[in-house]
Order: C-alpha cells, then structure tokens, then sequence
C-alpha cells in the first residue's frame, strides 16, 4: 500500500501546474496564419466565380449558334482556354501563401536588450540580429510558460522565429522568442532551513541542492497540522515543505505558495 501511494504522490509531482504552460508553437503559428491564408481563398473566391459564369454564358452561346454540338464537347474546349488563367490564380495564392512561411529561424545568445528588441548572436554563423518584439511576439520560458522582457538577460540562450523585415536578413520581427535560459517550473520540495534573511529562507534539498525561497503577502504558512503560523514562528534547522514556481537556473523559488514546517508544534517527549 505505501509503495503505491508513493508511486502515486511522484506521479502528482511530475504533472505541470496549468498556469505555468502556455500554448505551444504550432498552435500559436496556426492562429496566425490559419485565418489569413482563408482570407486568401475569400478574396479569389469573385474571380473564380466570374470564371465560371463566363463559361456557363459561353456554353449557352455556343449551344444556341450550333445545336448539334454536345454540351460535353464545349466544356472539354472551354475547359482548355480557361485552364492557363486557372493556373495563374493558383501561382497567386500559392505565392501569397508562401509570404506567410516563417522564413527567419535562429538560435543564439543575448548581446543586448532594447525597450522593445533584442540582438542576437546566431550560433551557427556568429552573426549579429536585430530581433524586433512586437504585439503579435510571443515570449516564452524553456518549458514554454509565458515569460517578459524583464526576466531576460544578456548571455541567455534563445530561439527566435519570425520573418525577415530586410533585404540583408540581419532584421527580423519575431513571431516567438523562447528563451533557453529561463528554467521555471511548479514543484514540491522538502528540506531543513539553512538561515533566514529579509524575505527569503534558504533551504538545503535532498535532490536539488540549496533552494533559496521567497515569500510574499498571500503565501501560505502553516504547521504540520495545517494551522496558520507567522515567519518568524519558521527556525534554523527545521524541516519544511516548500511549493511554489522555482527557476532552476537561479536556484530559486520566487513566490512560494505555501511553507509547511514539520517541525512544529514540537514533537512531544516521552517521560519516565
């Protein structure tokens, strides 16, 4: 029974909070340029209308001059004029499809940080980019929860898709940035407090190392027996729990949500 319940409890731990995920790529992509390339088709759609009409006329036309031709042997002749004009119209949405393609794709570090660019420095050629953020941009963290301009850094890693805005290519408006470098995610962690200063304690973990963790007004901060307690009611040397958002990177859970001490009320001892 315990190895199931314990089987069951790291199961808990490894499902992602649903307000850290965000919408992945392709679904961002798809929202963009789905209701563009059907704006594509509705605006084609006249053109191959009079197509047709115009063939409808010239078959009735026909019929009328000659009676004794089949009508299949008109459709078939205008089928035939009308099939390089057909063509044409597919090249143009063929063409203007393509213009939606996200034809800037790169992956670097931060060499400077704008208002509203970054510059990157590409990988693979070490040349330098102006990647443009505007509303339509979307900034993500490694594990694709939404992230800011705030939270970057020069020297993060990032990857950039977007279109180029110049005939060089050193240019690009970004569609998305998704920054390697920010490591967030929601977990539980267990551990004995270090020390306690300003607004973070720092803990020691059994698997991830020393944590520090930050507090704010609507963490949560109980005893064992789920009863509310204060900061400074937490000591060095206690045993806590500790659920929140934590950067791996920075080592750091910065909100916590809540801070369990097991530690108090204090175990009572037996007497002889």
């Amino acid at each position: 029974m315990k190895k199931i319940l314990g089987i069951l409890f790291f199961t808990l731990l490894l499902v992602p909070s649903q307000n850290v995920l965000a919408e992945r790529p392709e679904k961002i992509f798809e929202k963009e340029v789905r209701p563009t390339i059907k704006a594509i088709k509705e605006e084609v759609k006249p053109t191959i209308f009079e197509i047709r009409e115009q063939t409808k006329e010239s078959i009735k036309l026909t019929i009328t001059a000659n009676p004794s031709i089949k009508p299949w042997q008109i459709r078939k002749e205008m089928k035939e004029e009308k099939k390089d004009l057909i063509k044409e119209i597919r090249n143009q949405i063929k063409e203007k499809v393509k213009a939606l393609r996200f034809d800037a794709r790169i992956s670097g570090k931060i060499t400077e940080i704008g208002g509203n660019y970054i510059k990157v420095s590409d990988n693979k050629e070490g040349k330098t980019y102006q990647v443009n953020i505007t509303e339509k941009t979307k900034l993500r963290r490694r594990f694709w929860g939404k992230s800011d301009l705030k939270e970057f850094a020069v020297g993060d890693e990032v990857n950039v898709i977007g279109r180029f805005s110049d005939e060089a290519k050193t240019t690009i408006d970004a569609v998305l940035i998704r920054n390697l470098s920010i490591q967030k995610r929601w977990g539980v962690f267990f551990g004995e407090v270090l020390s306690k200063e300003g607004n973070f304690l720092t803990i020691k973990t059994i698997n991830r190392g020393e944590l520090k963790v930050y507090w704010t007004d609507d963490t949560k901060i109980v005893n064992r027996r789920e009863e509310s307690i204060s900061l400074n009611n937490i000591e060095v040397g206690h045993r806590v729990r500790v659920k929140g958002v934590w950067d791996r990177a920075l080592r750091e859970i910065k909100e916590a949500d809540e801070i369990k001490d097991f530690s108090l009320p204090p175990t009572p001892t037996k007497t002889e």
